[in-house]
């Protein structure tokens, strides 16, 4: 099975297809692309896997999952704290899911990370110090997909899409399913909860309304293309990128797409907004600004990045810096959120940085990335600067 193919028929038969023309779809991003997608859609032969790696980072202390296991670290230091599984497991990895904190759950909260070989998500009992292994408090394993996209927390349940094309939501207390919901293909985007609803956006072109304590549809729309990025919402509405480069402004209240923006590219990135401002990417490596009240672009022209974009950009604490990483080229570039304009001195180079697929984090000081294809698993950058604070494994100076 090819999901690449599958992806493209859909979208040709709404004259979607990728533009040839652009400088975005060069024969290198199509098939960097296609390659990121056929792994993903779990028919990938004896294609290795490049993994989707993400990590959360909270009071000072770094979730991360990757091909092999989810870690924890002091984030300040880069000290590896602890594992799980605490050897390497063949049945349990890879992990592409970002791990979520559910804070105000057990004794000290609780981690929860999803599998994508064994379809199982994991709820971890957190120690009274960050450093103490936690203890497996339950597991659900009744899925019959690959888990890709991060869940969320709500209502006293974890709530996370599956490849099978269900929505699950379990109970916090002991892992057991309160609900699930269909969809007609993938869930790869994090749902995202608004006071009692649940919001759902599917690779089979569809945005769906549920209702977060029993399951129950509010209703659904069809949408332009096949949505991989999580929605954002804004003052009572969902903005929402899809395959088609199309990004939709969906007014909750009257659940219709009340205006919708043609980007250059697939929007596969989840955008971040700033208040009312809207930072959001596409494959080919364009990056826009957008005011959501006025619906104009922030910038005059978007700011051409050369490479492909996959990862979620983040923005520096008072928001005058947005950090964007290139997945092919695995370079992180800082963008002045005036103007658009690339920061030349901040950075610095690494002679194999590997590649960004996985979304950026950051804390008050520090940027975070997980490279794949080299040898360093995470990475830790100033903001201010962008030069290296730490490297997990350590590296030495330069390399």
């Amino acid at each position: 099975m090819n999901l690449w193919r599958m992806r493209t028929d859909r979208l040709s038969q709404r004259g979607n297809t990728p533009h040839a023309g652009t400088r975005g779809w060069t024969i290198g991003a199509v098939v960097a692309l296609t390659v990121l997608l056929t792994v993903l859609s779990g028919c990938a032969g004896g294609l290795r896997h490049e993994s989707w790696p993400g990590l959360i980072v909270d009071n000072g202390i770094i979730y991360a999952a990757n091909l092999e296991r989810v870690q924890a670290f002091n984030a300040e230091t880069g000290k590896w704290l602890w594992s799980y599984p605490e050897e390497t497991d063949k049945n349990l990895r890879p992990f592409y899911a970002t791990p979520v904190l559910a804070k105000d759950y057990g004794a000290h909260g609780l981690l929860l990370i999803a599998g994508y070989k064994d379809k199982t998500v994991y709820a971890l009992s957190l120690g009274e110090s960050p450093a103490e292994r936690p203890d497996l408090l339950w597991t659900f394993a009744e899925a019959t997909g690959q888990y890709v996209g991060s869940g969320v927390v709500a209502d006293g349940k974890f709530i996370i899409g599956n490849g099978d094309g269900f929505v699950y939501a379990l109970n916090l207390a002991d892992g057991t399913l309160a609900w699930k919901y269909p969809t007609r293909d993938r869930v790869w985007a994090t749902p995202v909860v608004v006071e009692d609803t649940v919001y759902i956006a599917s690779l089979d072109h569809h945005l769906y309304a549920v209702n977060v304590a029993t399951g129950a549809e509010r209703w659904q729309i069809p949408m332009d293309g096949a949505i991989a990025a999580t929605p954002v919402y804004i003052d009572g509405a969902l903005w929402v990128g899809d395959f088609s480069s199309t990004l939709s402004q969906v007014d909750l209240a009257t659940h219709q797409v009340v205006w919708t923006f043609k980007a250059n590219d697939w929007l596969w990135a989840t955008p971040i907004a700033d208040g009312t401002r809207l930072y959001f990417t596409d494959v080919g490596g364009h990056v826009y600004a957008l005011d959501t009240a006025t619906r104009t672009m922030v910038w005059s022209a978007p700011t051409e990045i050369d490479d492909i974009i996959r990862s979620r950009p983040v923005l520096n604490p008072d928001g005058s810096l947005l950090y964007v990483a290139g997945y092919k080229k695995g370079l992180i570039q800082a963008l002045d959120t005036k103007t658009g304009a690339v920061m030349s001195w901040w950075g610095e180079q690494t002679n194999k940085p590997g590649r960004l697929p996985g979304d950026l984090a950051a804390d008050e000081t520090n940027l975070y990335a997980m490279p794949i294809l080299i040898d360093i698993r995470i990475q830790a950058l100033e903001l201010t600067t962008g030069q290296t604070v730490w490297t997990y494994p350590a590296t030495e100076p330069g390399k």
